[in-house]
């Protein structure tokens, strides 16, 4: 019987630069290898061999993909075992707990001097490519998120507080029904989403096939969803529940998702840019309306048309310049990738299965 593979991002590309989640992975595994060095696709190839290798083993794992680069895979997390294989370089991720739970498998002496000489000009000149529309993205994203507070202002000021938080009270009342586990729950931080060079991506119906209830929150921003998700992760804590925080792909201080393993349960934000509806064929997926609350005046609903143009549009920048940086990045990792020893990449990868 084969395992289950779950794909999340592992990074993503927000307001405040690129995030990731791995220092909070690391601390869940009981082994980890930090895979280092200057790579190039084949870092991906060996994550995705590894992965498989587990799979055929009958062991669940999880993918974390790249935001930037389709289908290229940074880490994989073998969970039945807790054992994480990374690439530690970029981001640079180091081991805190050598000779015990954390181990190294170096790559840099596979690059071929002499190739990469021959590459040198034009891999200086395409890190330089890709400086100039990494900096144009992120300044893009930067403008989104500042245009998306203006959008928040409008929407709070008809917000009804009070009727949220009572609709907020019965939900966790319905989803707990009184239950306190007697262990102590824990947190896993995990990122389902983000912007890519093609627009949102997400790996939502991926990481909630084998979910039971399916919450879809529908609700205008800055209307309390990711706040009633903060509280839900607090609420299943406290009752001694496990979590899955899935953070927000584009404001890294707002979560989209909580996942509640033991109750087969999830809960997340299901409105643009990853808007999502129940699946009549699947018994439990609901809608949680919040958008009620909020009742926009013409003044509010003028100034969010505005807005919200302002908004796709400095999103759209950032999707043009992401596709520019993603371009020059990729030749980059093609041409390690040709000036990397076949034989000395093979007898490093054995050290690790």
């Amino acid at each position: 019987m084969k395992g289950n593979i779950t794909k999340f991002f592992g990074q993503a590309m927000t307001g405040q630069g690129m995030k990731n989640v791995y220092q909070d992975i690391v601390k869940e595994a009981e082994e980890v290898y930090f895979l280092k060095g200057i790579f190039g696709f084949n870092i991906s190839n060996l994550l995705k061999e590894i992965g498989y290798h587990y799979v055929k083993k009958g062991l669940d794992i999880e993918f974390f993909y790249d935001p930037l680069l389709e289908n290229t895979i940074q880490a994989t997390f073998v969970k039945d075992i807790n054992k994480l294989f990374l690439q530690s370089s970029k981001p640079h991720i180091d081991p805190t707990q050598l000779g015990t739970r954390d181990k190294i498998v170096s790559f840099y002496d596979c690059l071929d001097e002499e190739k990469l000489s021959k590459n040198g000009e034009r891999l200086k000149a395409l890190s330089e490519e890709a400086s100039n529309w990494h900096d144009k993205c992120f300044d893009s994203l930067r403008s989104a998120i500042m245009i998306h507070d203006d959008w928040e202002a409008e929407t709070q000021r008809q917000m009804n507080w009070i009727a949220l938080e009572e609709q907020r009270d019965e939900l966790f009342d319905q989803i707990f029904d009184g239950m306190l586990l007697n262990k102590s729950g824990t947190l896993a931080h995990r990122l389902f989403g983000t912007l890519t060079p093609n627009g949102a991506s997400d790996h939502f119906q991926n990481i909630t096939r084998h979910l039971e209830r399916r919450l879809f929150i529908k609700g205008l921003p800055g209307t309390g969803k990711s706040s009633m998700l903060k509280k839900l992760k607090g609420e299943a804590l406290k009752r001694g529940f496990d979590v899955q925080m899935v953070w927000c792909g584009l404001d890294p201080n707002s979560i989209d998702m909580v996942i509640i393993p033991e109750l087969k349960l999830c809960i997340f934000d299901a409105t643009a840019p990853h808007e999502y509806f129940p699946d009549e064929s699947r018994q439990g997926d609901e809608i949680v309306d919040i958008a009620k609350h909020c009742k926009l005046t013409e003044v509010e609903e003028k100034n969010i048309d505005k807005i919200s143009k302002n908004y796709r549009k400095a999103i759209n920048n950032a999707i043009n310049y992401a596709k520019l940086y993603a371009e020059a990045e990729r030749e980059i990792r093609e041409l390690i990738d040709q000036s990397t020893n076949v034989s000395k990449w093979k007898k490093q990868a054995s050290l690790i299965f």
